[in-house]
């Protein structure tokens, strides 16, 4: 390929310059927009060859900019693949390996912390809850907006938002006036599965969602350019696109991605766009790391501030190269995953030098990726000499992979993080210290891999018994596999087969007895079944492995209120709160708690924090109602008591409360009418007998009967 047109070797000056014309005096130095595009493949957008891609804002960045033809991604995972693009380390050195483990290391310097000592104002703005701030990617940013909305019992919706409020949101703050440079990155999620693409991409990409999705981030990404564009901004301003990783779209037998190390998932791509200092169509042909971007954007920015700080790099500065015209010099290119440990299979480890790449585990495999672009043709056997220099220098980064885990703090994710990583698709969990390379092979797992992804996909769609079937199966092709026994188990619960899902959560905390989560949803599973004890005993375990799970502390709570210990409820919900404010169940909860021992304030409190937290929470709103009646105010109750009956019409409480606060209010109209609505509605639910009683007593006590006026 050819070498990159000779650059000018003044660029970061001609940057420095650039800046000098935009609107308003500011600290020396360009803006950096960093767009982040998750599951994006390189060769799905225009500028990579996709004749058929509508991708016209990325294929102008590529035109107008400079184009980098093979990157090689750390990771196949969301927090791990962000984590070196935004440090320019690589996970055997930063620690984070799973999505909702680990979060990255605190002393650890990123481009935020490093753009911020320089004087930038600094704003993140994510679509999934993968990159929430508890996981440690918010350090460095004066403006962290992951404001995914949270609410019980939708997991699936507050796990991520789309682009159009991600950019929205980054738009408001561009859009601030500043009298320093920014640094804005922002986080576009969309093309990540399941693949849903809003109109009217839906309908120009007829069977491929995929492309429609591209297409719609592509979209958001011109919504952003646009909005520097008309604001005089964009010209000085260092905009940088890349990918997280790719998506394997069934290629090798992967589905999506996270599994394997094959190029469709590790290839990605990164456009940069400086007019001023890079020629129109620039590109860089050799193959390059992501670990290679945070220390490149702080080169083209000028000074030494990595080096100041004392921040360290496994990328290289690639600014010189690009400077003089040149291709980098070949480095090695490596990449990990290992997501398959969770499963109970072996990790995974590439390294590619040169055309040579070797994939590192329980089945290793050699490819020439000159000659064999598509990882057919296995190399191993013809050329041992090849995987051994390579498998040498694999052995030694994980030796230091090693170190750099025991240095940290162990983590496991808890209740919350995992049932929102299970709304995007992931598993999670903590895996047990195994050899990789007597573990079974993810290649040769790849089918039952698929068949889960599978069949939690209906379990997200409300399919329960068509996934217990499918995992059932599973699990009795891989019986030693936690997470095929803990998903079947949710599977059970949630088709309504209550003893059959206990027994299977007990055999998930036989195979993993550390993991948090296997005791959280046993606990669970007893309370439902009306075994609070064992509830609570479960849930305390659980508590022992984590005594910082904010949902397993919110469990014991109301296991212990269904037991009649409300003192001990109430100091449950509140550590549950204390753990994380945000929890509009616990909230709730401790608000009832509070109630129910006449701490009318504390109570008013708790319940009007869920509600700011989760705006439509039917069962805060209704609490919160019916305190306010009970303090004599159904004035203040009854527009709550509505609203609450809006959000949950199918909640006959709620009728029966709006006609007390009414009957209290002295309105015998619409207490009548009220109390009649209740009535009709809990006619044939038995267990609202005592109740229809009571109501027709009212009802006669207000001059009216049950049917008429």
């Amino acid at each position: 390929m050819p070498s990159l047109p000779r650059l000018r070797r003044c660029l970061p000056l001609l940057l420095v310059a650039a800046i000098g014309c935009a609107r308003a005096p500011r600290t020396a130095g360009p803006n950096v927009l960093l767009v982040t595009l998750d599951t994006l493949r390189a060769d799905h957008l225009g500028a990579y060859g996709a004749s058929s891609a509508e991708t016209p804002n990325l294929d102008r960045v590529a035109r107008e900019g400079l184009r980098f033809d093979s990157v090689t991604a750390a990771a196949p995972l969301t927090l791990p693949a962000h984590s070196t693009l935004l440090s320019g380390l690589l996970p055997v050195h930063h620690g984070v390996h799973q999505n909702g483990g680990r979060p990255f290391p605190a002393e650890r310097a990123t481009l935020a912390t490093l753009l911020q000592a320089r004087g930038y104002d600094t704003g993140a703005f994510v679509g999934a809850f993968v990159l929430d701030h508890r996981f440690g990617l918010a350090r460095g940013f004066a403006t962290y907006d992951d404001d995914i909305p949270r609410g019980p019992g939708n997991a699936v919706l507050e796990a991520e938002r789309p682009g159009s409020a991600v950019v929205d949101r980054a738009l408001a703050w561009l859009r601030h006036e500043r009298h320093a440079p920014f640094f804005a990155w922002v986080h576009l999620y969309d093309a990540h599965a399941p693949y849903e693409p809003q109109e009217p991409f839906r309908s120009r990409h007829p069977g491929d969602p995929y492309a429609g999705e591209v297409a719609s981030v592509d979209m958001q990404v011109g919504r952003l350019l646009e909005a520097l564009r008309s604001a005089g901004e964009l010209d000085s301003t260092l905009v940088v696109v890349v990918a997280d990783h790719g998506e394997a779209l069934g290629e090798h037998g992967e589905r999506t991605h996270g599994l394997l190390l094959y190029e469709p998932t590790l290839r990605v791509p990164l456009l940069m766009r400086a007019p001023a200092v890079l020629p129109a169509g620039a590109r860089v042909a050799r193959p390059i790391s992501a670990a290679e971007l945070a220390p490149t954007i702080l080169g083209l920015l000028g000074g030494d501030g990595a080096r100041e700080s004392g921040a360290t790099f496994d990328g290289r500065d690639l600014s010189v190269a690009i400077r003089d015209g040149q291709e980098p010099a070949p480095a090695d290119l490596y990449a990990e995953t290992e997501y398959p440990t969770l499963f109970g299979w072996g990790a995974l480890r590439a390294l590619r030098r040169g055309d040579r790449k070797l994939i590192a585990g329980p089945r290793p495999e050699l490819y020439d990726l000159a000659r064999d672009g598509a990882e057919s043709h296995d190399l191993l056997a013809s050329d041992p000499r090849a995987a051994g220099a390579l498998e040498t220098t694999l052995a030694q980064l994980r030796k230091q992979s090693e170190t750099t885990v025991a240095s940290l703090p162990q983590a496991v994710p808890d209740a919350e993080t995992r049932a929102r990583l299970q709304s995007l698709g992931y598993a999670s969990g903590a895996p047990a210290p195994v050899d990789d390379r007597k573990q079974p092979s993810p290649q040769e797992m790849a089918p039952l891999f698929r068949r889960f992804e599978e069949a939690h996909e209906r379990l997200l769609e409300g399919k329960a018994a068509e996934a217990a079937a499918a995992l059932g199966q599973l699990v009795r092709e891989d019986r030693q596999n936690s997470v095929f026994v803990g998903t079947w188990a949710q599977a059970l619960r949630a088709a309504g087969q209550r003893e059959p899902a206990i027994q299977a959560y007990l055999r998930a905390t036989e195979l993993s007895p550390n993991d948090g989560q296997a005791w959280y949803n046993l606990g669970v599973a007893l309370r439902e079944a009306g075994r609070l004890e064992q509830a609570s005993q479960a849930l305390l375990e659980a508590l022992r492995r984590d005594p910082r799970d904010a949902e397993a502390q919110n469990g014991l709570g109301v296991a212990e209120s269904m037991r009649g210990n409300t003192a001990a409820a109430r100091e449950a919900f509140g550590r549950a709160v204390a753990l994380d404010p945000r929890n509009a169940a616990a909230q709730n909860n401790l608000g009832n708690a509070l109630r129910g021992e006449g701490r009318l304030e504390e109570a008013a409190a708790a319940y009007r924090q869920a509600i700011a937290v989760a705006p439509d929470y039917a069962d805060a709103l209704n609490g919160l109602g019916v305190l306010e009646v009970g303090r004599n105010r159904p004035a203040d109750g009854i527009p709550l008591l509505q609203r609450a009956l809006t959000l949950a019409p199918g909640e006959h409480e709620i009728r029966l409360n709006l006609g007390v606060a009414y009957e209290l209010l002295g309105d015998r109209a619409q207490a009548i009418a009220a109390y009649r609505d209740f009535l009709n509605a809990a006619a044939s639910d038995a267990q609202f007998a005592p109740q229809r009683a009571a109501v027709r007593q009212r009802l006669k006590n207000l001059g009216a009967n049950a049917g008429g006026p």
